[in-house]
């Protein structure tokens, strides 16, 4: 029985679409039909069924899955122990946030234990990051969101990673850290990008509490934000991670909502269940999810 096999239903299985996964495998769909059928013959079993054009396990499928998955896991694992000089490249979805603030330090030491990886970062908004990931597109997610539960995902979280209001010294606020939803109640916003998760949060609870809010401009550059509201254009929430050195030059104040005004967000890992976790990415995970290097 070809490994092959087996690779190819676990893909037909997760992406419930034969076309998908001859995508996803750089087949003719044709050959992810013939491959599936073999399995079934020499099983002697149905392993899916057609519902609404999209495929479903039956029964035995579930069962196979889980072999499936012992199979090719092990068989990767094999490869990665016996062919350890084999060139390995790394793609990762996160945010510019965190790729700027959070990840390079934790990288420096990725990269002295593994130089000859080549890693590659792709950055987008959370939503496409589990879409690419899910699609096979990346290897793995590194996310700012509340903790994310996915059926398809395994998710190993970093850190709690703690929000501020940013805005001027002489602000009203400044400095404080219980005010409430209702104190933002017409201020002048620089909102980042519209999809941004932690900023439909806080429009959200605005919303819910009628607080009403001006949007001045809203931009994808935490940098651009920090220098709108340096220049006294409006307040902006953003990762405290993102805005540490500006606040120790005093180019910036801060305060911070009650805890219980918005939602907390963690820096988390993604990585799809099906995707085997090769020795480079298990120690970037160890290394990310037990390690605190502060601010």
């Amino acid at each position: 029985m070809d490994i092959q096999y087996f690779i190819t239903f676990r893909a037909a299985a997760r992406s419930q679409s034969l076309t998908k996964a001859a995508e996803q495998l750089n087949y003719a769909q044709p050959t992810v039909s013939v491959q599936i059928k073999k399995l079934e013959t020499h099983f002697g079993v149905k392993l899916f069924e057609r519902n609404s054009n999209k495929l479903k396990l039956t029964d035995a499928g579930w069962k196979m899955l889980k072999y499936a998955d012992q199979i090719v896991e092990g068989y990767l694992g094999a490869e990665n122990v016996f062919t350890p000089g084999s060139a390995i490249d790394l793609t990762i979805g996160t945010t510019e946030t965190l790729a700027a603030f959070l990840l390079p330090p934790y990288f420096q030491k990725f990269r002295k234990k593994y130089p000859d990886v080549s890693v590659t970062f792709f950055p987008a908004l959370d939503e496409a990051n589990i879409r690419k990931l899910k699609n096979n597109e990346i290897d793995l997610a590194i996310v700012l969101n509340a903790l994310v539960s996915d059926p398809d995902l395994r998710t190993f979280p970093i850190r709690h990673e703690p929000f501020v209001f940013i805005c001027p010294p002489n602000h009203p606020l400044s400095g404080r850290n219980d005010v409430s939803i209702q104190e933002l109640h017409n201020s002048s916003f620089i909102f980042t990008e519209k999809g941004c998760n932690y900023r439909e949060s806080l429009e959200r609870s605005m919303n819910e509490h009628g607080v009403a809010y001006k949007t001045v401009t809203e931009m994808g550059s935490i940098e651009g934000i920090k220098q709108c509201v340096i220049y006294g254009m409006g307040i902006a929430m953003i990762p405290l991670i993102a805005v540490h050195e500006q606040l120790q030059q005093n180019l910036l104040s801060s305060f911070s909502l009650r805890p219980s005004a918005i939602q907390p967000f963690y820096s988390q890992i993604l990585i799809s269940r099906n995707k085997h976790i090769s020795a480079p990415i298990n120690d970037l995970i160890s290394l990310l999810s037990s390690e605190s290097l502060g601010y």
